[in-house]
């Protein structure tokens, strides 16, 4: 029987469940014992590895921010930028004395709105400001031509995390939309609002229609169904009421050729509603949106209600984040990069960069030699493979040239301002972009937060210092538990680039078929059996996970942990070879990847995660891929009929 050693350098034994042997359920037996002994903490929706990490970020963080804030006055450095945000947003009796101050302008503009033209220049400046109506507007490099960057309106303008919340008839769906309903009326009593001239019903009857009119969350993983560019004559004509042009020239987008829409028939629908729907109506769908934008911002009995439904009844917490953990997410949010840097000056060394710099490029290499040996992928199709993943670029740590902040003023008493502020400097940023050709160096993530990314437009991989950190990179463990952890996560992003959505996308971020008929239709066949095994996994009573949804992070999560066993093998030295207490380099690979995604759940939040959330639930992100690796049965012995691995006619292999 495999257990794990007291002894052992990296895995704690007591974090396994030795009553239940891998053949049977491999995550419960890697973390049984630490599932069992951390249940998710009250503040939490979930509770996992990333988790553990983001809060060791967090008391660095801490630190940094108290000591930025504590000068009596602030300069236009990072740090008196950082220090000016954080006392303001620390300062809870300035928030409290302010009440509603902060919007009462932007209520009283709501009331005063008289035609369509007004709602547009209000639409504008919300945008500007950070309130999400109606639909989002956004600038990145385009998927024609990536050097160069392209304007792109979405859909939006939703309370809920979901379209499909408003429009299911189940009992739970209809239990949570009248807890919305409750949670709007409850914000509209707290804010003072007169219940004679709003209604709820006035916010659910235009948010219900949006969502009618929206995509899934699957439809809008189709990348052909959402790239549809038009001249901004054609775009004004989908919106001739509202007049989408002239919105476009007031936020300073009016010459640019084309504009890239991602649901074409949702702009007549809001142009419909907004001719025919009363006026009255719209000021109460933007008076509610106004208020749960800055709820952060406002008094604490309108934020503790803004937590009960987002944060209770959505999410399953059970209390509010401390104040200083909130502040700094919102700080992640409205400057990141400011954080960022003074968090890698003392939290990131050269040596984990230059670690972390042979690990991805041992998984490219992996990645290469898989792809010239792929038996199910023609010559043609190989040849441009082979090109886009000779293009693929990589940025790890932080970045070369840190965003400059200039012009954004902060200042320590105005908390709602700060916020106001920063999301304006961020938005006339990103517009200032169009005309301009893309910036190479440009992050898309702030360096201090737990996550990584893959880059379609950019054919890039990008891994920020705050996730380079144990469990899932420790500098001094054996190669096979960082191939493990890391380079599994090194490999999902690099195959992202060849996932249903990457794979669309050439080696310079052009979206572009490159593929022969015939490979692509192999593609799709090997995809769809992995939709097929995801959409049978139960997750609760009557929910399983949603294979079309997940399938990206599917395909991703396979991919990457078969290059990332390729490379280890081929990276590992004679020492690596060994078993180390008891564990050979294979199994204490996947011991690293399981202990890398274990995770508990509450209720609430797994709900919330397999309805919106196109990554698979931890257990499943586990044992899913794991049944379909030869490797994995190999470095366990685990029989072809055991219940942790499927029939080998059975078994996908896409990467």
């Amino acid at each position: 029987m495999i257990q794990i050693s007291s002894d052992d350098p990296v895995f704690d034994a007591a974090d396994s469940d030795p009553s239940v042997a891998p053949s049977d359920d491999f995550y419960q037996f890697a973390n049984g014992g630490w599932l069992e002994s951390n249940p998710v903490p009250p503040e939490y929706g979930a509770w996992g590895s990333a988790h553990e990490v983001h809060v060791r970020n967090e008391a660095i963080l801490c630190d940094l921010l108290e000591a930025a804030a504590r000068p009596d006055s602030f300069d236009d450095s990072v740090e008196g930028k950082v220090g000016a945000y954080y006392r303001s947003g620390m300062n809870t009796d300035q928030i409290e004395a302010n009440g509603l101050s902060p919007i009462e302008p932007w209520l009283d503009r709501i009331e005063g709105l008289e035609s369509i033209d007004d709602v547009r220049d209000l639409v504008v400046d919300f945008h500007r400001i950070g309130v999400g109506v109606l639909f989002t507007i956004g600038v990145l490099p385009d998927f024609d031509d990536p050097t160069m960057n392209l304007v792109y309106i979405g859909q939006g303008g939703l309370g809920l995390p979901d379209r499909d919340y408003y429009l299911r008839e189940d009992e739970q769906s209809r239990e949570l939309l009248s807890a919305y309903r409750t949670h709007i009326e409850n914000m509209f009593d707290l804010a003072g609002l007169d219940a004679g001239k709003i209604s709820v019903e006035q916010v659910l009857g235009i948010e219900r229609a949006i969502a009618d009119a929206s995509y899934t969350n699957v439809q809008m993983r189709d990348v052909d169904l959402i790239t549809n560019k038009r001249d901004t004559t054609a775009v004004s004509r989908l919106m001739p009421g509202f007049n989408l042009g002239v919105y476009l020239s007031s936020i300073g987008a009016g010459n640019e050729p084309m504009i890239n829409l991602d649901n074409v028939g949702l702009y007549p629908v809001l142009n419909t509603m907004l001719e025919e729907t009363p006026l009255a109506d719209w000021k109460a769908y933007f008076t509610w949106h106004l208020i749960r934008a800055t709820a952060s911002a406002l008094p604490e009995t309108l934020e503790e209600e803004a937590f009960e439904f987002y944060g209770r009844t959505l999410g399953g917490q059970q209390k509010q984040k401390d104040r200083w953990k909130r502040i700094l997410a919102a700080g992640s949010e409205d400057i990141g990069q400011l954080i960022s840097e003074l968090y890698v000056a003392e939290n990131f060394t050269p040596d984990a960069k230059r670690r972390m710099e042979e690990l991805v490029d041992h998984l490219l290499v992996a990645m290469r030699d898989r792809l010239e040996t792929l038996p199910w992928m023609g010559e043609a199709t190989r040849s441009e493979a082979l090109s886009k993943l000779e293009g693929f670029g990589y940025k790890i740590g932080y970045p070369d040239e840190w965003l400059d902040y200039t012009g954004l003023e902060i200042r320590p008493d105005e908390w709602m301002s700060n916020r106001i502020a920063a999301n304006r400097f961020e938005f006339d940023r990103q517009i200032a972009k169009l005309g301009q050709p893309v910036d190479p160096h440009e992050w898309s993530m702030a360096p201090h937060v737990v996550n990584a990314y893959y880059h379609p437009l950019r054919n890039e991989i990008v891994f920020p210092a705050g996730m380079l950190q144990p469990p899932f990179f420790t500098e001094d463990a054996d190669d096979p538990v960082n191939y493990g952890a890391i380079g599994s996560v090194i490999g999902h992003e690099i195959t992202h680039g060849f996932d249903d959505q990457g794979s669309k996308f050439d080696a310079s971020g052009q979206m572009r078929n490159w593929w022969t008929d015939d490979d692509r239709a192999e593609f799709e066949i090997r995809a769809q059996v992995i939709v097929d095994q995801f959409n049978s996994f139960e997750v609760q009573d009557g929910l399983n996970v949603n294979g079309e949804l997940t399938l990206g992070e599917n395909i991703a999560d396979l991919g990457g942990l078969k290059i990332a066993y390729a490379a280890m093998l081929s990276a590992r030295d004679d020492r690596d070879a060994t078993e180390i207490c008891g564990l050979s380099p294979g199994q204490r690979f996947y011991l690293a990847y399981a202990r890398a995604w274990r995770q508990n759940y509450t209720h609430e939040y797994l709900r919330l995660l397999v309805n919106s959330d196109p990554h698979s639930p931890s257990h499943f992100r586990c044992t899913g891929p794991l049944s379909n690796l030869e490797s994995f049965a190999e470095a366990f012995d685990i029989p072809d009929d055991a219940p942790s691995m499927r029939a080998e006619d059975d078994r996908v292999e896409v990467w």
